[in-house]
């Protein structure tokens, strides 16, 4: 232990802290695209910087989709993270042949969990405890109690940073205009895709397609103000870390290290539904098949007008002649009901 103190003890606390951040990547856009984790690492300052420039939510553009109403057949572009994670996190293992549907039924709006619900949401907690205790620790190994201070502080504006977006999350959620009667939407990322989703929405529930939409991803005067003083508030947090002696500004970054691979756990994991708040059935339909055509034929006899919307998605060209009769057969007995 001497041995240690010895190395780090000429170390100067703003290199050590210059050097963290140069060698950590910008994984909290992704890693807050649901927020809910108040982890103490030291990206959020750079995050909540690129947040308050730019001016709105984080965009779910890593995967594009499209929303198409199965009735109107209109189509639109996802521009939410939230349907992003949901039609992701229900992919399945990376085949080159075939095409796997997901049924999701709800009739409740979304909701806005902070923690808990799934396992990304329950490690937050245990991830933060952990940091508490282990920040206490390091007094037996010869660090202030400036560690565990400035650890508190750090778990505290990162709560207030994730309880922030939080709140902008859910200003994009409430926007979505109630379902007054039974709607289905398929969520898709486009041809050749092996996966799509398709949400059954009873009335109680919102339209998926306004979440979609994300109109309301901008910040507000409230939000724009909250973030300014937890910038400011990170400041002087940073300020701080630089007057630690080495052997605590090591013991921090140990810390805070724990906190960015939370945070590289969260950029790699695609929340699902119960993790995105919503409140599905238990029970939900799965239909795949090795061939394309075959797969949207079995949607279409599980929920009608399902494989019809797909249908130009993955096949833009002329059909078959007796893919074309089955389809037109569809078409009669959507007519006739």
């Amino acid at each position: 232990m001497d041995s240690l103190k010895a190395l780090v003890q000429d170390v100067n606390p703003g290199v050590v802290l210059a050097l963290y951040l140069s060698l950590t990547p910008d994984i909290m856009q992704r890693a807050q695209a649901i927020p809910g984790s108040g982890v103490f690492c030291l990206e959020w300052p750079r995050f909540l910087v690129s947040l308050l420039t730019r001016k709105n939510a984080p965009p779910a553009h890593d995967w594009p989709s499209t929303v198409i109403n199965v009735k109107t057949g209109y189509a639109r572009t996802n521009r939410s993270a939230t349907i992003e994670h949901l039609l992701q996190s229900h992919a399945s293992k990376p085949t080159s042949r075939g095409l796997t549907l997901t049924f999701l039924y709800t009739s409740q709006p979304p909701g806005v969990p902070l923690t808990g619900g799934d396992l990304v949401g329950w490690s937050a907690p245990a991830i933060m405890l952990v940091q508490v205790v282990g920040a206490s620790m390091f007094e037996w190994v010869g660090a202030s109690q400036s560690v565990s201070r400035l650890v508190r502080a750090g778990l505290q504006l990162s709560v207030l940073s994730g309880i922030t977006l939080a709140f902008q999350r859910k200003q994009e959620l409430s926007s979505a205009r109630p379902v007054k009667q039974r709607e289905v939407v398929c969520v898709t990322s486009g041809n050749g895709s092996s996966d799509a989703i398709v949400v059954v929405t009873e009335p109680g529930g919102v339209k998926l397609e306004d979440i979609a939409a994300a109109r309301t991803g901008r910040l507000g005067i409230v939000a724009s103000v909250l973030v300014t003083l937890l910038l400011m508030a990170w400041a002087v947090l940073l300020l701080t870390f630089t007057t630690l002696s080495a052997v605590d500004a090591w013991c921090v970054l140990g810390v805070c290290a724990l906190g960015t691979a939370h945070a590289t756990y969260l950029a790699r994991t695609w929340r699902g539904a119960v993790g995105l708040g919503f409140k599905c059935a238990e029970q939900k339909t799965v239909v795949h098949a090795d061939k394309v055509m075959t797969a949207l034929m079995a949607a279409e006899e599980v929920e009608d007008g399902v494989g019809l919307a797909l249908l130009p998605v993955f096949f833009p060209g002329p059909l078959r002649p007796k893919e074309e009769e089955w389809w037109e057969a569809r078409k009669g007995a959507a007519k006739s009901v």
